[in-house]
């Protein structure tokens, strides 16, 4: 679908211790000791002094490539800064992408030390009247990271595994230290083996807690218990495998009356859910010791317990029989190995990080071709997510610009993705050097959408969601149509507005300033602002009549007016289908 025609739709460490198609559719430091050792004062106007790293990450290591002898179009490196990025902070970084060339670039981010969430939290502590942590500050550290870390491409497919092994603060029962040490647990692994991030993320106490495996224990009739079934039938349903069987390339298999192939069915989520059993809070005193006001529950991972683990045969996938006898541990493992060595791992997962990252209907080739990576990395690795990021981000569908036009390629940019694209590349900067991004779930005077604040386990979305029409019509999906409603396009619109008008957003020193100056400075000479603007937020693909219509829109205001030319041009970009929709 021509992105135009969406116009008639829409108003104009490492964690501690342990239509006509797709085209168209709309710590910073880890105490006050190591604050004072290290130089470190207050943030700065471009940000925290002295931020919190974790080097020598999973995935980290090998030679540097050379840089590219032959650098990509300005286009299809733009288009690859979107991909792989929370979007570019000027020309000089998609330019920095076409001089080292794909490999290089992705190399260095491989290699790149991870912002850390959970010292941010220490360190801003310090500020806070009664030295406490807040909900808040862990939503900060998110956006801190997002807008100011090296590390984007390890940011950006964290976010992307955030959506599909979520955990959700949505009911507030979460604490600040439980988000920011998941998130520093996802951006940990994200480059790692998917093997041990479903282990960490199971034993993780947020996801215990979320999921309900905390405090799980042995089946006992006579006191009415039974093992909980939630995180057992999630890590199947939603975390690894799916309902029903695929083939390497994401088909399902059917049998010979043409219906799906089911993965599994109650009697494996029973199975699963004993030998999660007898884990409980790693802090505790005993197995129901579960005080959510400890922090330190928050971020160390679960301890078992045996005597409240189920010891009997558990049926796990493909009628493979847990023997009697396991430990929780051993239990554990072996469940986690079911599951990992499940052959729709390969194509379940992959399908979703291409979706995330580069486009909501992959071709059959494509997930072929990177969950057969995913099967073997080339070295005989299972799992090896830097292989898989790597293969989805260089496969010839996400480096082909050619293809937006086919009416089947791209996805919509998502609602946080375009306000972070927007606050990176307007310079967006506080004089503390910190921000007040909270919750932006709010559905009629915000973006629907905010990270770690999902509604249910599903996520904001599905990946199987498709828009009733064309899209529908032609058997495609299309999952960020499902938080674009009426409702949300206005109060995005409106979101959007206010943030170009009042120049930022937020409040006191925390409030991220906008210096429209250099966009000023070019909008004397229309043709000039709507080509950079064209470069930042258009992947160099704004269409012939968006361009036309911005052009002739700052022509009609006066010369001399220049802020409120960029203002124009930049709520009219937020407003544009071709900038909403990634190609």
């Amino acid at each position: 679908m021509d992105p135009d025609s969406l116009q008639s739709s829409a108003p104009m460490v490492e964690t501690p211790s342990p239509a006509t198609g797709l085209a168209g559719m709309a710590g910073i430091i880890a105490a006050a000791a190591a604050l004072a050792a290290c130089g470190g004062g207050m943030p700065g106007p471009t940000g925290p002094t002295g931020v919190g790293t974790q080097g020598n990450l999973p995935g980290s290591g090998g030679a540097e490539p050379a840089a590219a002898e032959t650098p990509p179009s300005q286009v299809d490196a733009a288009r690859f800064v979107s991909q792989a990025s929370f979007g570019p902070r000027s020309p000089d970084d998609i330019e920095a992408v076409r001089a080292e060339g794909y490999d290089r670039w992705l190399w260095k981010q491989f290699n790149a030390p991870a912002l850390l969430h959970f010292t941010y939290l220490d360190w801003r502590r310090l500020s806070h009247p009664e030295q406490r942590v807040t909900d808040e500050m862990a939503y900060e550290a998110i956006w801190l990271h997002w807008l100011s870390g090296e590390d984007q491409l390890r940011a950006r497919v964290a976010f992307a595994l955030s959506q599909i092994l979520v955990v959700s603060n949505s009911s507030g029962a979460l604490r600040a230290f439980g988000i920011a040490s998941y998130m520093d647990l996802l951006n940990r692994y994200a480059f790692g083996n998917f093997r041990d991030l479903l282990r960490e993320v199971t034993l993780h106490p947020t996801m215990g807690y979320f999921l309900n495996m905390i405090g799980s224990e042995k089946e006992n009739t006579q006191r009415g218990i039974r093992p909980n079934e939630n995180y057992a039938r999630e890590i199947l349903q939603l975390f690894s495998i799916g309902l029903v069987r695929l083939n390497i390339d994401g088909s399902i298999v059917r049998d010979a009356n043409g219906a799906p192939v089911p993965t599994y069915d109650e009697d494996v989520v029973k199975g699963f859910a004993q030998a999660f059993t007898g884990w409980s809070s790693g802090m505790g005193r005993n197995f129901h010791d579960i005080d959510v006001n400890v922090e330190a529950n928050w971020f160390t991972p679960m301890k078992s317990y045996p005597a409240y683990h189920s010891t009997g045969d558990k049926l796990l996938l493909d009628s493979f029989v847990l023997p009697a006898g396991g430990t929780p541990e051993s239990d554990l493992e072996a469940a986690i190995d079911n599951v990992f060595n499940h052959p729709n791992v390969g194509p379940f997962i992959c399908r979703q990080l291409i979706q995330r990252l580069v486009t909501s209907n992959p071709s059959p080739a494509y997930i072929s071709a990177v969950a057969s990576t995913f099967n073997n990395n080339g070295a005989g690795v299972r799992g090896d997510l830097r292989a898989v990021v790597r293969a989805i981000l260089l496969h010839p569908e996400a480096r082909d610009p050619a293809l937006g036009a086919n009416g089947r390629f791209g996805k919509q940019r998502e609602p946080v993705l375009r306000f972070a694209n927007f606050l990176r590349g307007l310079g967006a900067r506080s004089a503390n050097g910190l921000n007040s991004v909270h919750e932006l779930d709010g559905s009629d005077n915000s973006l629907g959408q905010s990270p770690m604040l999902a509604p249910t386990v599903f996520n904001f979305f599905k990946p199987d969601y498709t828009q009733a029409g064309p899209i529908m019509t032609q058997g495609l999906v299309a999952p960020e149509f499902q938080i674009t409603t009426e409702t949300t396009l206005v109060g995005g619109l409106n979101f959007f507005a206010r943030l170009i008008n009042s120049e930022g957003f937020g409040n006191g020193d925390a409030r991220l300033r906008i210096d429209y100056a250099p966009l000023q400075a070019m909008a004397a000479t229309p043709a000039t602002l709507v080509q950079h603007l064209n470069v930042m937020f258009f992947n160099g693909q704004m269409s012939d009549t968006t361009r036309a219509r911005m052009t002739a829109m700052l022509d009609a205001i006066p010369a001399n007016d220049t802020k409120r030319r960029v203002k124009a041009a930049l709520i009219l970009t937020s407003a544009s289908p071709d900038h909403v929709i990634q190609t």
